[in-house]
């Protein structure tokens, strides 16, 4: 099950403000924080920040700590696919979540769509499979990442490497001092080897150690 199972709702109001936003033909990714609609898209963030906090458990998408409950300022509405390259999806519901101002920051503008081989995307995809990173509309994060002693992530497939390393989960607790032991990569790799096997029994024995290490 997708870690986010409901999408914003919009009033008929709010469709409005976005309808004369999008339709302006000066239209940009800078009009999320359009200077002549100040309130009316504060009011719009607060309605979007405060469904998506909800709707996570006030976690973050990507790095699964927690979000401010109270301010914004910790709690950011996070595009998906980054509103610097598809300013159509802007607004669109399954675009949007929230996550921490670090994930927010870091990922900034990178592309998270697979390209197309014929051509510009026109729609918004509609499934997993069209995104390089762990999308909380379409996946369950446990699925793709492990996470250890609330620090180290592990990668379960693709999606999850890519995630990991578009946010630089790791290298956070890196650049704090935290290392990392040399045999927890090894046993990262034979986790993921496992899994993909579907050795349940190995599975618990490799996670069991790992955890003893990253205990001592």
């Amino acid at each position: 099950m997708a870690d986010i199972e409901k999408e914003v709702v919009f009033s008929k109001e709010q469709k409005q403000l976005i309808k004369e936003i999008v339709g302006d033909e000066n239209f940009s990714h800078h009009d999320w924080t359009k200077e002549e609609q100040k309130e009316s898209l504060q009011a719009l963030r607060s309605h979007i920040r405060k469904h998506y906090r909800m709707e996570q458990k006030a976690k973050c998408a990507y790095c699964r700590k927690d979000v401010g409950v109270q301010s914004a300022s910790s709690c950011h509405i996070e595009h998906i696919a980054p509103k610097e390259k598809y300013k159509n999806y802007m607004f669109y519901p399954k675009n949007l979540c929230v996550a921490c101002a670090d994930c927010n920051s870091i990922k900034w503008k990178r592309d998270t769509i697979k390209p197309l081989n014929n051509g510009e995307r026109k729609r918004y995809p509609s499934s997993s499979g069209a995104f390089l990173l762990v999308h909380p509309h379409f996946d369950d994060y446990a699925e793709h990442i492990d996470i250890f002693r609330d620090r180290w992530y592990v990668d379960k497939t693709k999606k999850g490497h890519f995630t990991i390393g578009l946010c630089k989960l790791n290298q956070r607790s890196i650049d704090f001092g935290y290392v990392e032991p040399d045999e927890v990569i090894v046993l990262a790799e034979e986790l993921r080897d496992a899994k993909s096997k579907g050795s349940s029994h190995l599975v618990d024995l490799i996670k069991k150690r790992m955890v003893e290490l990253l205990n001592d």
